[in-house]
């Protein structure tokens, strides 16, 4: 009796093989892989999963010998080698499909990247070539964000504002707000970077139904904390990796504090902030 087991990964071969363990079966009792969503990966930031249906039939292989079976007499050698010898090409050809499957996909995905590379020069000149016509750029910022929404999967609302000079600030909302937000906001600020890298005529603030003006409540009092371990204790404090907007909120914090002093170490996107006593 077969049975269909449906599974999320990043891979049909860790489908497979989370499938296997479920049903505790071998890899030759896969009938049939089915790719129902394809899995994503966006630069390492964002991974979704694909969907895969497994179909497993401890009984396959049993099935195949007795239909394999003649009814004529023969000797009992000759039978024992036949049946190895129809064994093996089963398991040469379950193992070769796998790996066709793989092969294809491998392809598909490189050209799929060709293409997406092909169609980011394209979009980037349209881009650059409007701005030099002096075309409103809210709508070039929306339509940026909204490309990357999609690659992702989420679905979240854009609104764009331009703020002053080239500083815009595009606010999200919707049902996925709690993905892009991340942990302590990492993905928005690794979305906001990753904006602002593909749109460098421009500065970006991405904020998702005020998250910011909380975040920064919480890194004003996160600075005050850490001004009094640094004077307490007497021992440089180290915090970690911030944007250069919440860096900011933390030195203007310390800047507060006339027996320290407090400076940034390291690039972006790892670079940090150092407090320390004044000698």
């Amino acid at each position: 009796m077969s049975k269909v087991i449906e599974i999320k990964a990043m891979s049909q071969e860790e489908a497979i093989t989370r499938a296997l363990n479920i049903a505790e079966a071998t890899p030759e009792d896969v009938v049939k892989v089915v790719e129902k969503q394809k899995s994503r990966s966006f630069l390492g930031l964002f991974n979704k999963q694909g969907i895969y249906e497994i179909e497993i039939d401890k009984d396959h292989k049993k099935k195949q010998v007795k239909e394999d079976k003649k009814p004529e007499k023969v000797e009992k050698k000759e039978t024992v080698r036949k049946e190895v010898r129809e064994e093996k090409p089963k398991k040469k050809e379950i193992k070769e499909v796998i790996k066709e499957e793989k092969i294809e996909k491998e392809i598909k995905e490189f050209k799929d990247e060709v293409v997406e590379e092909e169609i980011e020069e394209v979009v980037v000149t349209k881009i650059v070539q409007r701005v030099e016509d002096g075309e409103p750029s809210c709508e070039l910022i929306r339509q940026k964000a909204a490309e990357l929404l999609d690659y992702i999967g989420l679905n979240l609302q854009i609104e764009v504002d331009h703020v002053k000079d080239r500083n815009y600030l595009v606010e999200l909302s919707g049902e996925d707000n709690g993905i892009i937000i991340g942990k302590k906001g990492k993905t928005l600020n690794s979305f906001e970077y990753l904006l602002n890298s593909l749109m460098k005529d421009y500065r970006i603030e991405v904020d998702v139904e005020g998250f910011k003006a909380k975040r920064t409540e919480t890194l004003r009092d996160l600075g005050k904390k850490m001004a009094e371990k640094a004077l307490r204790t007497g021992k440089t404090v180290r915090l970690n990796p911030m944007p250069p907007r919440e860096r900011k909120t933390i030195h203007e914090v310390i800047n507060r504090y006339p027996e320290l002093d407090t400076f940034s170490e390291g690039r972006d996107p790892k670079r940090y902030i150092v407090i320390k006593k004044k000698k």
